[in-house]
C-alpha cells in the first residue's frame, strides 16, 4: 500500500492503524479534562512542515486561541517525555536496504534534532542494532508490520525508556508513514 498524502496519513494514524501515537483531541473541554501536564499543538492539512508547538498545561488556553485567532486548522495531543527519550528518527528501505536518518542524543524533538546536528545516516547494520537495542520487542514488532504493509514508506518515530502512547506496553510513538 502506499500512503500519497498528508491528509491520508492523518486519517489512518488518527484511526489508530499506523501503530501507537499519543492520545488526540480536537477538542478544548476533552484537553483539560485529561489531566496532561502538557499539551502538542499539530497543524494539519500540509506535507511536511506544519506548525507545531508544544506547551505547558498552564498556557494551554492561550495557546489554543492564539492558534484559532491565526486560522489553523490543528489538532491537539498529550505530547511525549522529551527528558526520556532514547532514540528517534526515520527509517526506509532502499535500494541499500534498511536504512536510517537517526538521532541517539534524544533529548530534543526532531526537528530541533535536525538542526541542531544530531540526526546521522546510519546504514542497515547500525540501524538494526540502534533499533534492537532502544526500542522494546513490541513496537519493534509493529514496525516491522509497518515496513510489511507500506514496504516503500518511511517511518518516523520517537522510543522513550518508559512506556508512551494509547497502546499498552511501548516505548515507541510512530509519527508518521509517509511515501509523500
Amino acid at each position: 500500500m502506499i500512503i500519497r498524502s498528508k491528509r491520508q496519513f492523518f486519517e489512518l494514524w488518527e484511526a489508530g492503524v499506523l501503530g501507537n501515537r499519543t492520545n488526540l483531541w480536537h477538542d478544548p473541554e476533552v484537553v483539560l479534562a485529561s489531566g496532561a501536564p502538557e499539551i502538542g499543538f499539530r497543524e494539519l492539512g500540509f506535507a511536511g512542515g506544519g506548525a507545531w508547538e508544544k506547551v505547558p498545561i498552564d498556557r494551554f488556553l492561550e495557546t489554543y486561541q492564539r492558534w484559532r485567532d491565526a486560522g489553523r486548522r490543528f489538532v491537539m495531543d498529550d505530547g511525549c517525555p522529551d527528558w526520556c527519550r532514547t532514540l528517534q528518527g526515520e527509517i526506509g528501505r532502499t535500494y541499500r536496504g534498511l536504512e536510517g536518518w537517526l538521532d541517539t542524543v534524544g533529548q530534543l524533538p526532531m526537528r530541533p534534532a535536525a538542526a541542531a546536528g544530531h540526526m546521522r545516516p546510519c546504514s542497515g547494520a547500525t540501524t538494526l542494532a540502534l533499533l534492537h537495542r532502544f526500542m522494546d520487542p513490541v513496537s519493534l514488532d509493529d514496525l516491522w508490520a509497518l515496513l510489511d504493509v507500506y514496504p516503500d514508506a518511511t517511518i518516523e518515530f520517537s522510543c522513550f525508556a518508559v512506556d508512551v502512547g494509547v497502546f499498552p506496553n511501548r516505548n515507541t510513538l510512530f509519527w508518521e508513514t509517509r511515501n509523500y
